[in-house]
């Protein structure tokens, strides 16, 4: 495949400080998000001497709060003001739908793109990761750590000395960098050092991304005290009946807990962390997403939906071989959209980016830089910290995984832009039939 047809080419310029003064032009920032995102480019901004005015956002749990004393608003309270809309400058934090739906009321209030305001994205087009922990406790049935094969040789956590030198690195490299997501295949809960990395981060003005499966409580108090910005919690069902078997080798009882602990201890620290809990939706589960909703509902924690899936690596097993090992066939078996279905989506697509092309470097727990982050440990080179960001996206572009990726389209295997909507309207429908056989 030659190198101008590859779905992982990127070409982003990174902004400056200097090119951000240019923009900004001494207006006031307002940060349309206050999610991980928003929060997470606050620091980037400020790390650069930038004030933020305010956060916009819709959400009527946190339409007038605030958070590291930056007052939050709805977005009409900006907008409407016409003297406080003549000296702003919005930048939107979040993608996709979302962020097209942002920049059109922008638009409708005669805000110029780029001008005006522009999405974050734009600052640093690029997300890092780093698998802090190269262990699970769980052994969930679609993931490579399910596999009886033991695809993963070797298993360790980022020492906290190698942490401080890679972030310092990426900063480096990307001066407005506002988010890194500190997981792969490992529960981040499972490093000793997480509560650490989270005040490091903290310290540089940098949002750390985490996600869990809440099944590890050792730490979990000590985590919540070191201010997380935001929280992401799979679950997979409501009771043990269907749950213990997506998320294998977990426990409905400790995973409930340890939710309400959770709950307790960001109430106990005052640390406004945002908990998002992201329900698996399968064949046998989806009638468990009302009662998963109420509860988050009552701890104030939000919800969103993703579509159960295999992953990437049993995909291209399945399309190269027919085969899938057992624990994956189960998986498959589940899926709410099949495995040849989704294949065949993805084939259609297979014209486009890669889904994932901006998700770089990502680095694994010994340093070593991987190829992406949606397959098991394929290496670019042993070292974060002796490679240069223009190498590794060189690497990349050439890597024999990319290459074979792209030439079965699962490169765009999975989208979240189509399964997302397709999801929300089967718990639509599934959610009015209930209704209506509880009111008959």
């Amino acid at each position: 495949m030659s190198k101008q047809h590859s779905k992982v080419h990127v070409n982003y310029h990174i902004y400056t400080v200097k090119d951000a003064k240019e923009m900004f032009k001494n207006r006031d920032i307002y940060i349309w998000g206050a999610g991980q995102k928003g929060r997470g480019f606050l620091k980037a901004l400020q790390r650069n001497g930038f004030n933020v005015k305010a956060f916009l956002d819709s959400s009527p749990l946190l339409i007038g709060t605030t958070y590291e004393n930056i007052p939050i608003l709805n977005p009409i309270d900006v907008l409407e003001n016409k003297k406080l809309l003549n000296n702003a400058y919005i930048l939107t934090a979040s993608v996709d739908k979302k962020n097209k739906e942002m920049f059109k009321i922008c638009e409708s209030y005669d805000l110029k793109k780029g001008q005006d305001f522009i999405n974050i994205q734009k600052f640093t087009p690029y997300y890092p990761v780093i698998e802090i922990s190269g262990a699970c406790n769980l052994k969930c049935i679609s993931c490579p750590r399910g596999d009886s094969r033991n695809r993963f040789k070797k298993n360790g956590f980022m020492s906290i000395e190698n942490y401080k030198k890679v972030i310092k690195k990426l900063i480096k490299e990307m001066p407005f960098l506002y988010l890194v997501d500190l997981y792969i295949w490992g529960e981040p809960l499972l490093n000793p050092d997480l509560s650490k990395i989270i005040k490091i981060n903290n310290e540089y003005g940098i949002a750390s991304g985490i996600s869990t499966n809440l099944n590890y409580e050792k730490h979990l108090e000590k985590v919540i005290k070191s201010k997380p910005p935001q929280i992401r919690v799979s679950v997979s069902g409501y009771g043990p009946e269907h749950y213990e078997i997506t998320h294998t080798g977990g426990k409905w009882d400790v995973f409930y807990n340890n939710l309400l602990k959770l709950h307790d201890y960001i109430e106990k620290y005052k640390t406004n962390t945002i908990v998002e809990v992201y329900f698996h939706v399968n064949k046998v589960n989806i009638a468990e997403y009302i009662k998963v909703k109420e509860l988050c509902d009552n701890l104030g924690f939000r919800i969103n939906l993703t579509i159960s899936r295999v992953f990437h690596d049993y995909a291209l097993e399945y399309v190269e071989t027919g085969k899938l090992p057992e624990n994956a066939k189960k998986g498959a078996e589940l899926m709410l959209v099949s495995l040849d279905e989704m294949l065949e989506d993805a084939k259609r697509e297979k014209e486009k980016d890669c889904l994932l092309k901006r998700i770089v470097p990502v680095i694994n727990w010994d340093l070593s830089v991987m190829a992406c982050c949606d397959y098991i440990y394929r290496k670019l080179e042993d070292n974060y910290l002796e490679t240069s960001f223009e190498e590794i996206i060189k690497l990349r572009e050439e890597h024999t995984l990319c290459k074979t990726c792209q030439k079965y389209a699962l490169h765009r295997y999975s989208n979240p832009l189509y399964y997302t909507k397709f999801v929300e309207k089967k718990i639509k429908t599934y959610t009015k039939l209930s209704k209506d056989e509880n009111n008959a």
